[in-house]
This record gives C-alpha cells, structure tokens and sequence, in this order.
C-alpha cells in the first residue's frame, strides 16, 4: 500500500459555502440542525430553522431563524395537524423565500408525521426549486409505536417530498433502532436518529462544497442522484487500525438503514464519500 500525502487544494472549494442553506424544520428539524452546529463541525453552510413553536425556535443553536404562522398558531405549534403546518408555512411564504434566495443548495431537515414537518416540508421544498436550488430533503418516518394517524401522515407528506425535491433521503426510525443496543432507552434512539441525519447532510455538504483528491460538481452529484422517484438510501461505516478501509466499507455496506445490504439490490446507482488521516494509503 502506498501513502498519499494530503496537500492544500489549489483554487477555490467547488461550492461557494455562502450558496448553501440547511434548514430544519419542525422540532425534528430543529434538534437535527442542534447536532450539526454543536458535534458535525460543519462550517460549509448556513443554518436555518423554522417552526410554529415558539419555544422551540427560541433554543435552537441556528443562527438564523423563522417562526412559521406567527399570527396563526400565536406560537403554540401545529398540534399534530399538518394543514395547520402547511397553512402557517404559506403564510411566512415571503419571508422563506427572502431566506433561499441565491442559493444554489437547499438541504431540508424534517420529522414527518406531525404538523409543522408534514406540512411545511413539502411547500419550503417548493420555494426552493422555483427559486432554482438543487433540493436535497432528510426526512425521518415515525417509530411503529408513535400510531397509524402519525405514520398516515408522514407517508402524505412523504409522497408530496418526492414531486419537489432533486434528491429524497430517507430515514425510517424503526430501521435506526438497530443502531442501538435494545437495552438502551428512547431518548438514545431519536439520538442516533438525529446523528445519522447530521452525519449525511455533513457528507454530502463537504462532497460538493471542499475540493477532494477527486473533484464531484455539483452537476456530477445531480446525475448520480437523479431517479424517478428522488428517493435515495444513506448509510456510514467508520473504522481504525491496518485494515479501516474494509472495515469501513463493511459497515457501511450492512447499515441496517441499507437493510444489511439487501437494499443495494434495488439501486440504480452509488456514491462513496471516503475521507480520512494523512497516512491513508492508495
């Protein structure tokens, strides 16, 4: 094996960071933009949280913020009702679009199955395409525990997700209980659910956005995530010691988001972001 040693990029990164917009949405949203600023380091990227509650959007580490429906909930949130979310998301339509305007990457961060999620999601979604931003959405689908009402409404907002994003992540809570050991509590599940989430928006922002020893555009992320229905897969695998490459890649390739692999059956086609240490070797 040989050593590559890692030098400075010349020119600049392939994404002006200025250009690009994560925004969450809801409380799910919320606590996912929290880890992103607080543990994923992400300096390529402006973050964004809007919400009906009040309370909320007070505590979020975002810097920039947006309550939705302002004079329609008074603040309370959406009560689980995603019309009210999705009323109070147009309302607000002209401060959302003064916030996306001129940027060229569009990252959405939601919990579906609630109100403010489920229903502002989908119209965010679509001030960002007419705007002209590649749209990448994150959306988490609720626990079997949580209710047939909430997981009917995650799989309605789910389909309107797919008619106005480039890319579609999804990420289906029960599938991220097999992060965790079983004897660990709730708390450690939506935990994991919210680092998965920041951990895929990080790697796709630095896939475009810091010039790599293999430069990816963001026309080269574009054709590799086009598909019919926009909805693509994410899984991670982290690893140390001689053999970190296949152990890393092993990890990934069994993510029990990945359904232990059996997913990658149905896939058209791949992207593998690999980053590490200065001794990575060829």
């Amino acid at each position: 094996m040989l050593e590559y040693e890692r030098k400075p990029a010349d020119g600049e990164s392939a994404l002006d960071p200025g250009k690009v917009k994560v925004i969450g949405i809801g409380g799910a949203g919320s606590n996912v933009l929290d880890r992103i600023a607080l543990h994923e380091r992400m300096d390529d990227g402006e973050l964004l949280v809007l919400n009906t509650d009040v309370r909320d959007l007070v505590s979020s580490v975002a810097q920039d913020k947006i309550q939705l429906g302002k004079d329609l909930t008074q603040g309370l949130g959406a009560g689980g009702d995603p019309d009210l979310g999705e009323e109070a998301a147009q309302t607000t339509e002209d401060e959302i679009r003064a916030a996306l305007e001129d940027k060229s990457l569009v990252f959405i961060c939601a919990g579906l199955g609630g109100g403010t999620g489920s229903g502002a999601a989908p119209v965010v979604a679509r001030i960002a395409m007419e705007l002209g931003a590649f749209v990448v959405g994150f959306v988490t689908m609720p626990f079997s525990f949580e209710g047939r009402r909430r997981l009917e409404q995650a799989e309605s907002a789910l389909a309107r997700m797919e008619k106005c994003t480039n890319a579609l992540m999804t990420f289906e809570n029960d599938r991220m209980g097999g992060l965790i050991n079983q004897k660990e509590g709730i708390q450690q599940a939506f935990a994991a659910a919210d680092q998965i989430i920041g951990q895929s928006v990080g790697a796709i922002t630095k896939l475009v956005a810091q010039p790599g020893l293999v430069r990816i555009g963001m026309d080269d992320l574009l054709t590799a995530l086009k598909n019919d229905s926009s909805r693509c897969l994410f899984g991670f695998g982290k690893a140390s010691g001689d053999n970190r490459a296949q152990e890393a890649l092993k990890g990934a390739l069994k993510n029990p988001l990945l359904d232990k692999g059996q997913m990658l059956n149905h896939s058209s086609s791949l992207i593998a972001h690999i980053s590490g240490g200065e001794t990575t070797t060829l």
